[in-house]
């Protein structure tokens, strides 16, 4: 692990357990302002959570909520989503406005959105996203495009700080 930090507030990193937050939004052409739950992107563990990445997907819906059957290009449908993140306890801005989400990932197989340097996200710290649906396109009548599911993963590791509490 020499790749990964050793410590956190100055105590040494224990040990590490893989964690992902995932959380899923649907959003209909031109909607604004929506944003996922706040629980959704919340640490309430007594661990803090070590976040190495974002991964976002946005998948073609119809009219009942099912996928379309072929999806739309993956680089179309994070283009039709604007995100506005921010670690709200913090009072600090990951995006200082709403941006493309296919802007912020990288290459297209990973698809992901690295931070070289993790983030953390302790006790009661969550991360807020507001999502803006852009028009669809007017290709999305022939493929019955009615809504979009932006499912977007925060994944890292939950850090065991020592010394280790009674209960672990």
């Amino acid at each position: 692990m020499g790749r990964l930090p050793a410590t956190f507030a100055n105590q040494p990193i224990k040990d590490r357990f893989p964690y992902a937050m995932n959380g899923e939004l649907r959003l209909t052409t031109g909607q604004t302002g929506l944003q996922f739950v706040d629980s959704v992107f919340n640490n309430g563990t007594d661990k803090p959570f070590e976040c190495h990445r974002m991964i976002p997907r946005v998948y073609a819906c119809d009219s009942n909520n099912r996928l379309i059957s072929p999806q739309p290009a993956m680089e179309l449908l994070l283009a039709l989503v604007r995100v506005q993140i921010d670690i709200t306890n913090l009072e600090q801005k990951i995006t200082k406005s709403p941006t493309i989400l296919g802007t912020l990932v990288k290459g297209s197989a990973e698809m992901t959105w690295e931070f070289a340097d993790p983030f953390y996200l302790i006790k009661s710290n969550n991360v807020t996203i507001a999502c803006n649906a852009q028009t669809f396109p007017a290709l999305a009548v022939i493929e019955n495009l009615n809504n979009i599911l932006v499912a977007i993963t925060f994944e890292g590791f939950f850090c065991v700080i020592a010394p280790p509490m009674a209960n672990r």
